[in-house]
């Protein structure tokens, strides 16, 4: 009799899976076995990854950005180590045949720091520093960034103003296949047969308004700022996507225990009726048989029952450590140090501290350079071409390219051993292992600022009387008057003789 064919389906399904199950291959990571079979990894392209999860992962991040203590920290940590109080600086370093150009460079600082100090934004409110702030931290929770730029904004006398997009606004939901001459579109961004992207499709206003249009921004009036993971990524995914469950996890589990601890310490426990009780059930008192959980109260026990307290145990022992292992899975996720994430010294000896702040820092300076490849370098190339066009920036030539040579400045850091690190720091410069240039950059700081104000206050302290350590300068000692010069002996010697002879002859 023939089997059914689902049977033999079947049969032939578990066959297949023995035989599979049975294969080694050469790396054990792509094994196929009971161990492994709920590994499910899907080869698919970074766009069809990130299409379907994209919007999902923005509202998580935004709501932990919110809610989360130690996601919020990061984000201040973020801004902190990388935008820093005083905001990246710009260093001209425009040379004219083998001398540097300093007229053309103080021109260029001086007319940048114009346009930064003061409101760049199309709405006024933002000065450079607050914005690159801002854009920051939205490129680490939102995975990406849009800015718009308005070239000849009549709002200031550079003729550049800056405005902010929300991701929400380009729908990832809108792709379109390349059709002969059609470029391709890929969500929300449209993109040429080499994958360059060409300009993006920008809703009229957020929300669900089915009276909502899309518009087009040419890719020369938009920085779109991401760091992508993969190749040929679209879109950019948050940075908090890695620690979203554990970060959410860790907070639910804080807030039970905190609840729990709160009724512990509060008077608490069950109505137990008694085998000899002849009262009536509970269920026929119009009265809730219920207690509420507040401190210094006492319940009136119902006739019939006895109080039975519970007394629940929280937080329990294992909580510090629990918690402790989940933050330093989270920082890993974050690439911090879990002290400095979690605001937590016990135990951290100065050697340790400063070996993970070394490492720490490396992160910085990186995620610095980032932010200025992607953000900093096209800004000034914008800003530069409006501010030679409207004539807030006077230079010899309007040629934009004789003057790309400007240094973006980040912040640095103080040393973690200021009297160590500085003796090292003389004996390198002194054997010709490093520059004054080098150490100052360290530190955020321009050896030609630093030298202005060196001269600065050697010229305030010799107009006060003091050295440049404070100390008096010395009284400068009157000079002496030169005694006339004594004639010559032997010329007096003569006048003598003469007047002697004329005494004589007379």
């Amino acid at each position: 009799m023939k089997r059914p064919l689902h049977k033999r389906l079947g049969r032939a399904f578990r066959s297949a899976l023995r035989e599979l199950r049975g294969q080694r291959g050469v790396f054990d990571g792509a094994g196929v076995h009971r161990l492994l079979l709920d590994w499910i990894a899907q080869t698919r392209s970074a766009d069809e990854e990130v299409r379907g999860d994209i919007r999902m992962l923005r509202a998580r991040a935004r709501e932990l950005g919110r809610n989360n203590s130690y996601v919020k920290r990061y984000f201040r940590l973020l801004v902190t180590n990388v935008i820093g109080p005083m905001g990246i600086k710009l260093q001209a370093q425009v040379w004219a045949g083998d001398q540097p150009d300093s007229k053309a460079n103080a021109a260029i600082e001086e007319a940048w720091n114009a346009w930064a100090n003061a409101p760049v934004t199309v709405d006024g409110r933002l000065t450079l520093r607050r914005f690159e702030k801002l854009i920051l931290k939205t490129v680490a929770c939102d995975g990406e960034a849009f800015v718009r730029l308005w070239r000849g904004f009549e709002g200031n006398a550079h003729g550049l103003a800056l405005q902010a997009i929300d991701a929400d606004l380009i729908d990832e939901t809108f792709n379109r296949p390349r059709r002969g001459t059609q470029n391709e579109i890929r969500m929300g961004v449209e993109i040429d047969a080499i994958g360059r992207p060409v300009g993006y499709w920008i809703w009229d206003s957020v929300g669900t308004d089915l009276m909502r249009e899309r518009y087009f921004i040419p890719a020369a009036e938009m920085l779109h700022l991401y760091d992508p993971d993969r190749v040929n990524q679209t879109r950019g995914v948050t940075w908090v996507h890695s620690v979203m469950v554990p970060a959410h996890m860790l907070n639910a589990y804080e807030e039970s225990e905190a609840v729990a601890a709160r009724i512990g310490a509060s008077k608490m426990g069950l109505f137990e009726k008694r085998a000899d009780s002849l009262a009536g059930d509970l269920a026929s008192d119009p009265r809730p048989a219920t207690m509420e959980a507040n401190p210094g109260t006492f319940e009136i026990v119902p006739d019939g029952y006895e109080f039975k307290a519970w007394e629940p145990d929280h937080p329990t022992a294992q909580f510090p450590a629990f918690i402790k292992q989940m933050l330093r899975k989270i920082a890993s996720g974050f690439s911090v140090f879990y002290n400095v994430l979690a605001n937590d010294a016990e135990g951290v000896s100065y050697s340790t501290m400063r070996s993970f702040a070394l490492v720490e820092r490396d992160d910085w300076r990186s995620i610095q350079q980032d932010f200025i490849d992607m953000w900093r370098r096209p800004l000034y190339a914008a800003w530069l071409g409006m501010a030679l066009l409207t004539g807030s920036l006077k230079l010899s030539s309007r040629d934009p390219s004789r003057y790309m040579a400007v240094r973006h400045r980040p912040r640095g850091w103080q040393w973690i051993d200021p009297e160590k690190e500085a003796k090292a720091a003389v004996l390198s410069i002194q054997n010709g292992l490093g520059t004054r240039t080098g150490f100052l950059a360290e530190k955020g700081e321009d050896i030609e600022d630093v030298f202005a104000e060196l001269a600065r206050e050697q010229a305030l302290a010799k107009e006060y009387g003091l050295s440049i350590f404070g100390e008096p300068v010395p009284a400068e000692e009157p000079k002496e008057e030169q005694p006339k010069d004594s004639e010559d002996p032997e010329e007096e010697k003569d006048e003598d003789q003469a007047e002697v002879e004329d005494e004589v002859n007379a």
